[in-house]
């Protein structure tokens, strides 16, 4: 099964189980009319003063499952949001086409619609004769290739073109987009493979969403703001994911490969530095595990503070 089968199969069967987290952190379920959109999100409806509804406010992970009566069945999890403007339109149209006998519930100001994005899927069919399972993919999350330099070039001027650039990159978009096809062909060849760099990228099909570059810092050297090194250490730089895909869970597996790249190469930790007005960063960043080291510093780009994740 593939994205495209996972949304026909949701369709097909038309409801399925939604389980969300009770302020107790106990898993509450709910049985709902469920479809799917043509990109795989999830949409059903909800009373906003559902107590899913609470839940999903207080926290979005969920977890779904769909199917089961004829043998087959899809397991998800994923992140749920309450999408409004165009967002919300594309998705009612999915659902009415659905389900067009509840269009008047979708009026109803009482009424939510609420998106899963799914950061996971399984789909498992164990009819008479058959016995199989197996993830559907999703977004991958890997290492670079060398043969992909242009992909990681578009991908980085775009981070750069960012309403936060101006925080959280130490490079502007016009230095980036004056650099010749060799300086991206040999960054991207040493990112791929090695020790001392790794280039992770998130992929949604054929598309880029995001990266992490962890850089290995060795004891005596400068680090990229110029400033000593004391100890090795493993640092995550260039941290990215496109604005429609923020909130998918997509940054936490990033970061979780980056920990996982590093701890590895037998580091204990992974470090970063966050400019200390970027409020969104630092809220990303404490969400994965990292936490303030109490090591502030001035860099290119203004006051910023170490978070540290132990490994």
């Amino acid at each position: 099964m593939d994205r495209h089968g996972l949304a026909e199969y949701v369709r097909a069967q038309g409801d399925g189980v939604v389980s969300s987290l009770g302020p107790d952190g106990a898993p509450q379920a709910a049985y709902l009319p469920i479809t799917a959109t043509d990109r795989a999100e999830l949409v059903f409806d909800a009373r906003a003063t559902s107590r899913k509804i609470a839940n999903l406010r207080r926290d979005p992970r969920v977890a779904v499952v769909v199917g089961g009566r004829d043998g087959t069945t899809l397991q998800c999890e994923g992140v749920a949001d309450l999408p409004g403007g165009a967002e919300r339109e594309r998705c009612a149209r999915a659902y009415l086409d659905a389900f067009p006998h509840f269009a008047a519930s979708l009026s109803d100001d009482g009424v939510v619609l609420v998106r899963v994005r799914l950061t996971w899927a399984r789909f498992g069919d164990y009819r008479p004769g058959v016995s199989s399972s197996g993830e559907v993919p999703l977004v991958a999350v890997r290492r670079v290739r060398s043969d992909e330099w242009q992909l990681a070039r578009d991908l980085r001027l775009d981070s750069l073109r960012d309403e936060a650039a101006g925080i959280a990159f130490l490079e502007s978009y016009e230095n980036a987009a004056a650099q010749p096809d060799a300086f991206y062909q040999d960054r991207t060849s040493s990112a791929a493979e090695g020790d001392d760099v790794a280039q992770l990228v998130a992929v949604d099909g054929d598309t880029w969403i995001g990266s992490v570059t962890v850089l290995v810092q060795r004891a005596g050297s400068l680090d990229y703001h110029g400033l000593p090194v004391e100890h090795s250490r493993a640092v995550v730089v260039g941290v990215y994911v496109r604005p429609e895909h923020r909130g998918d869970g997509v940054i936490d597996r990033l970061l979780d490969e980056a920990a996982r790249w590093s701890r590895d190469r037998g580091f204990d930790a992974l470090a970063l530095g966050v400019h200390q007005d970027n409020a969104r960063a630092q809220g990303a960043y404490r969400r994965a595990g990292f936490v303030p080291s109490g090591v502030t510093f001035t860099g290119s780009i203004g006051p910023e503070l170490e978070m540290v994740r132990p490994l």
